[in-house]
């Protein structure tokens, strides 16, 4: 016959077992390499950002879980973000244009916390927008040549200026990795008016050269009539006195 004890024993230890088998996987989180974890309760959602997880499994206990943030780079491209240029060869206004930007940047994993209170999931768009405030203000001191003859000079210009952008309060908790200016375009309603432009100073010049023709000519008709006016006088001087000596020889 069996012992009740035993028996009772066994069940017992079967169903801490059960429990252990069940409990245990579930109260294990993992965080993938290219990524960030934040200890999250999954009953009240409260997020603890006093430590930051790297990748690697962890034994959270019952009820909590990670909020994920990505740890590789982040890709960004600005197709088509229009600017405008200093000017240039004398001129006071820059041409519009548009640019095409593109950068890497990796969060800072001892920030990522300070990231979480301060941005949230919203820190993509703030990063970008900021990107884009710092090329479009210093773009405004390039002109539209140098993106051409000093490419590279411009690139490490607008990273530094996204730089001290993503520094300003609140900061972004990130850094630049890489920043790479694509291909630069002129709308075609702006090479048009500039065109016109062109053509108008060509227009212009011409016309000014016509006039400055013509009075060289006028100029010169003058002085020809003059010429010619003095020689005349010369001529009919002349002719009175041999007219005189004429007559007072007879």
């Amino acid at each position: 016959m069996v012992n009740p004890m035993y028996t009772a024993v066994a069940a017992i230890a079967g169903i801490g077992l059960l429990l252990v088998v069940i409990l245990v996987p579930i109260s294990i989180s993992y965080v993938e390499y290219y990524e960030y974890g934040l200890k999250r309760s999954s009953i009240t959602g409260a997020i603890d950002t006093s430590r930051v997880y790297s990748g690697g499994r962890y034994f959270l206990g019952l009820g909590k879980n990670f909020l994920k943030y990505q740890a590789d780079a982040h890709y960004v491209t600005l197709n088509g973000l229009s600017v405008f240029s200093a000017g240039g060869n004398n001129e006071s206004v820059g041409l519009a244009f548009v640019l095409d930007v593109d950068f890497t940047y990796l969060l800072k994993e001892a920030e990522v916390g300070k990231l979480h209170e301060e941005l949230a999931s919203g820190y993509k768009s703030v990063i970008a927008n900021r990107a884009k405030d710092a090329i479009k203000n210093t773009a405004g001191s390039v002109t539209f040549e140098e993106y051409f003859t000093e490419r590279q000079g411009i690139e490490k210009r607008f990273a530094d200026a996204v730089r001290k952008r993503w520094e300003d309060v609140p900061s972004t908790h990130c850094t630049l990795d890489q920043f790479h200016i694509g291909r630069i375009r002129i709308p075609e309603s702006v090479a048009e008016r500039q065109l016109e432009s062109r053509l108008q100073n060509e227009r212009n010049d011409m016309e000014s050269s016509l006039q400055k023709a013509q009075l060289e000519r006028e100029n010169t008709a003058v002085e020809v009539n003059y010429i010619y006016l003095e020689q005349t006088e010369v001529l009919r001087t002349a002719e009175a006195k041999a007219n005189f000596i004429r007559a007072k020889a007879v």
